[in-house]
């Protein structure tokens, strides 16, 4: 991870470039916020309230790593970082200062594009950004460097050369980059450069959509989801701006993307030879940002189910709780002099909640469902089971009972409605909508008729472990 302070979730997005792809937005503009209806005026009531919930100590801390496993394979907690990278940029908005009008929301820039075209792979192409790519062999990626053939390409000073350097935070997500690399310069091969970014892009879009929102969506939202876009009739929602871009909503970026929050573990296997490694370990280099040395080579065996019979780690249980190195995050990752509080990333997620307006999950469940979408935004989420919840204040707990914020509302569905290896009815139906938008709006598979993955990757089989089962036969 970062040694620098870190935006919004965990690490600053160091040496990106800045250039306007898009507005941020809300999904729901005309839904008052959780602020208005809990009757909040300043942050510091609002900080308060985080603090019960997200702060160390707090409802979302899972000091006791009590927190089962979840069935999702450990990799896809990188992959969902990678996918955010690869969409979401802000590095205008502030952790802490009053909530902002929509006016404000709608002018912060995106900085990636939302339109799942693997920018943080191509950067903006052989011609604009040359030292991405392999000069001797055109139209190729550059892989590996002096250090470690199976790393990113690095410059003298250890800098990843990639399209976004977030995607060299942590030893993972860097592989996980690598592996896109190697399967450009794999699907080049009697192709133009045009021709293999596409079919590329193509494969990715896939998998996110068909194997990964697929393996974390509710199933019945899923399925309606399909159906819907078969027949035409989606998105539901409207994310184009006026010049025609995709705007990328709060509801989503702030809260239900980042349920990959709650699949975090404490400790992770690199490989046979490592097989424990914690989260923020700088002994080993897994904070990133620094070349990947050969003996920490990932092995996707121990992450991912690339073969039958090879055991490997799953993520924890989507749920409302985080896990501690989450809670407490260390100096390299948020400063020294970062506060008990803003070292935590629950508590962060709550207060970014509050300063970008987000409406309750109640509010949100509601309008989900006047959208058409199956679900029941009156489900009982079982506050009272959580521990802890009977000792806050009588008041306080039945404000959040009311007025769930959007975040925790969408953890607790998980938890509840997912029981923990699925995400709920309204946050699988926020990221549909919005992943549903972007393939639907842009260069995707879905435009191009008939378009399936190619048969020796396993045609509509294609899963993030075939992928790297194809990679590594090369």
């Amino acid at each position: 991870m970062s040694k620098g302070k870190p935006m919004h979730g965990m690490t600053k997005a160091r040496g990106c470039s800045h250039v306007r792809l898009g507005n941020f937005c809300k999904l729901f503009p005309k839904l008052p916020t959780w602020a208005k209806d809990c009757g909040i005026k300043h942050q510091c009531e609002a900080e308060e309230i985080a603090e019960v919930l997200g702060g160390p100590g707090g409802i979302m801390h899972d000091a006791e790593s009590s927190s089962p496993d979840g069935t999702l394979p450990a990799a896809y907690t990188f992959f969902s970082q990678f996918i955010d990278h690869d969409i979401t940029l802000d590095v205008r908005s502030n952790l802490h200062g009053d909530e902002l009008p929509t006016a404000d929301i709608t002018h912060l820039p995106n900085l990636r594009s939302a339109s799942l075209d693997l920018d943080c792979v191509y950067g903006l192409g052989p011609e604009a950004m040359p030292f991405l790519y392999d000069q001797s062999q055109p139209g190729r990626m550059l892989v590996g460097n002096d250090v470690n053939e199976n790393d990113l390409p690095r410059n003298s000073d250890g800098r990843a050369l990639i399209g976004d350097p977030r995607n060299d935070e942590n030893i993972f997500v860097a592989q996980l980059q690598l592996l896109f690399l190697r399967f450009h310069n794999r699907r080049i091969v009697g192709r133009t450069f045009e021709e293999a970014q596409e079919d590329v892009r193509y494969h990715y879009q896939w998998l996110v959509l068909n194997d990964f929102l697929k393996r974390v969506c509710d199933p019945t939202i899923f399925s309606y989801v399909q159906g819907e876009i078969a027949s035409g009739n989606y998105p539901k929602c409207s994310l184009l701006d006026d010049c025609h871009r995709i705007c990328m909503p709060v509801e989503f970026s702030v809260a239900a993307y980042r349920f990959g929050h709650t699949l975090v573990r404490s400790v992770y296997p690199a490989n046979g030879e490592y097989p424990v490694i914690d989260l923020f370990d700088e002994r080993f280099g897994t904070e990133g940002f620094s070349a990947v040395p050969p003996r920490l080579t990932v092995d996707w065996r121990y992450l991912l189910d690339v073969e039958e019979c090879h055991p490997y780690v799953k993520s924890k249980a989507m749920d409302h709780l985080l896990a501690d190195e989450l809670i407490r995050m260390p100096d390299p990752i948020v400063g020294r002099f970062a506060s008990e509080n803003d070292r935590s990333l629950a508590f962060r997620n709550l207060l970014r909640g509050y300063v970008l307006g987000l409406p309750s999950g109640h509010r949100v469940a509601h309008a989900i469902k006047d959208k058409g979408y199956p679900v029941d935004p009156d489900a009982d989420l079982c506050f009272h089971d959580i521990p802890g919840w009977p000792c806050l204040d009588k008041k306080l707990r039945e404000k959040l009972e009311h007025h769930t914020p959007l975040f925790f509302y969408l953890m607790r569905e998980a938890g509840v409605l997912g029981g923990g290896q699925r995400l709920g009815p309204v946050a699988s139906a926020i990221l549909l909508e919005v992943f549903g938008n972007m393939l639907l709006n842009c260069d995707s598979f879905l435009k191009k008729d008939g378009w399936k993955p190619d048969k020796c990757l396993g045609g509509e089989d294609f899963t993030l472990a075939r992928l790297v089962r194809y990679v590594n036969d090369a």
